[in-house]
């Protein structure tokens, strides 16, 4: 009997110990403190019998594990700094167009158009013009005529379109190359002659026109001066020669021409009547020459603005003849800048009036606009 009671207090205190052990056991995997966790021992079997699995010794410490990605956290913490600090700089040396729009830099006072001031600056922009790619490319196959002429003959000698006189005629050869100038030379007549012979025809507008009359002209006169058009443009019209071997007709044009800080509308943008302006002008030019009395006015002008012109650059127009029947011309064009990039296209209806051929005289105004 005494046997028996002995067996079954030994069996029961074994089951007390299973349990208590098993209850701590749960109570430590669910403790929220992360610095105390269970370390596993071998806890000896009463009845004197290997323990068939390992009990758990509860509310052990043991010291705490590294974090688990703290080192990713801090290397890319890194590598976002460096990203924001390169493109700091990088947006600072080149902004993109929207912060160029946003935070535009102040642009210094214009220029009084008669001080030694204004004549540097009228000369820089000169040789800024004269270095373009597209320039070069040009004259190499242009003939200079009229005042755009005489300007190179200037420019061999060493002298500035600041030292040309509207006043004095400067001879030039009936034919041939001045040195240091990479376009051809001829004196008039140039059609029938040097025309037929280059492709296009190299003409400076309004560089000789009178102070009296620049006065009350708006493009010859008005918006003249640093700033604003400091320099007449370069025009090269395509000769029949030029159509023949390159396609088009005859009176296409290549304008290149320099618009100023103080032309804007929004600050820091060319106005777009501005451009609309030098749009009208350049296709009247085209029309001219295919019109029979070589005198058009304009019936009617579409602007389609791509993307905004930005001031203090040099823009390139194309004009090209559409169609011409009779007393009306169809001329097509653009504007883009010396990359390429598109900043708007133009189309406008020029049509003679009746009365032209009576009361205007062509040559004299084909003279002031090719200069």
């Amino acid at each position: 009997m005494m046997t028996m009671r002995s067996t079954t207090s030994i069996a029961s205190l074994s089951q007390r110990l299973a349990w208590s052990s098993s209850k701590y056991s749960r109570s430590a995997s669910i403790w929220p403190t992360p610095f105390l966790t269970s370390r596993t021992a071998a806890v000896p079997h009463p009845s004197g019998a290997a323990p068939t699995t390992p009990q758990r010794r509860s509310f052990a410490t043991s010291p705490s594990a590294k974090t688990a990605g703290g080192g990713t956290l801090i290397k890319a913490t890194i590598a976002l700094s460096l990203v924001g600090i390169t493109s700091y700089l990088f947006g600072s040396l080149y902004p993109p167009q929207v912060l160029k729009l946003l935070y535009k830099p102040v642009a210094p006072p214009r220029l009084r158009s008669d001080g030694p001031e204004a004549e540097a600056h009228t000369r820089e922009i000169e040789d800024a013009l004269h270095n373009l790619p597209i320039i070069k490319h040009l004259k190499a196959s242009s003939v200079a005529h009229g005042s755009a002429a005489e300007l190179e003959v200037l420019r061999s000698q060493g002298k500035h379109i600041t030292d040309l006189d509207p006043a004095v005629t400067i001879a030039v050869p009936a034919q041939g190359r001045v040195p240091g100038a990479n376009v051809a030379i001829a004196g008039p007549p140039v059609e029938g002659g040097a025309a037929d012979t280059h492709q296009y025809v190299m003409t400076r507008p309004y560089l000789k026109y009178s102070r009296e009359k620049a006065q009350h002209n708006l493009t010859a006169g008005s918006l003249r001066g640093p700033g604003m058009i400091a320099v007449p443009p370069l025009v090269f019209t395509k000769t029949g020669h030029g159509a023949a071997q390159l396609g088009g007709n005859e009176g296409d044009s290549t304008i290149i021409l320099h618009l100023g800080r103080s032309l804007c509308g929004h600050d820091g943008i060319v106005h777009g009547g501005m451009l609309a302006t030098v749009c009208d002008e350049a296709l009247a030019r085209t029309a001219m020459y295919n019109l029979p009395g070589k005198i058009g006015v304009t019936a009617r002008l579409e602007i389609d603005y791509r993307k905004p012109t930005m001031a203090n650059q040099f823009v390139v127009l194309q004009t090209e003849l559409v169609e011409h029947e009779g007393r009306k011309a169809v001329v097509k064009g653009s504007v883009s800048d010396v990359h390429g990039k598109l900043l708007l296209e133009c189309r406008a209806i020029f049509v003679e009036p009746r009365y032209a051929k009576y009361f205007l005289d062509a040559k004299a105004i084909k003279q002031a606009i090719e200069g």
